[in-house]
């Protein structure tokens, strides 16, 4: 199988989640993986950041109209109407959502 993603091994997130104070800091992570054919998938994930004060989003920058791969965003309607835009290119060019998943990940 073929991927294409803008992401850190599965389960592994830079230390931008840390916490001031947790021993262990953790975050939450959205992932969206999509399919076209049986061998390709593009993952876009979307994850809290630094003292949870930012969105990031991660997508492979060639589906994002701004052409980055990892975007942040102040607030989180911004941050969903942007990964809306790119899901919406994703379906309209033949990819369809396969899985969507929530993840509480460790921030080592």
């Amino acid at each position: 199988m073929s991927a294409v993603s803008a992401i850190s091994p599965r389960g592994v997130y830079a230390k931008s989640g840390y916490r001031i104070g947790q021993k262990y800091p953790h975050i939450r992570v959205l992932r969206w993986t999509f399919r076209r054919d049986a061998d390709e998938a593009v993952i876009c994930e979307l994850a809290l950041t630094g003292h949870d004060r930012e969105y990031e989003l991660r997508a492979p920058a060639e589906w994002n109209p701004t052409g980055r791969s990892i975007e942040r965003f102040d607030d989180a309607l911004t941050a969903f109407q942007r990964h809306a835009m790119i899901e919406r290119q994703l379906l309209d060019a033949g990819w369809q959502l396969g899985t969507f998943e929530s993840e509480k990940v460790t921030v080592h």
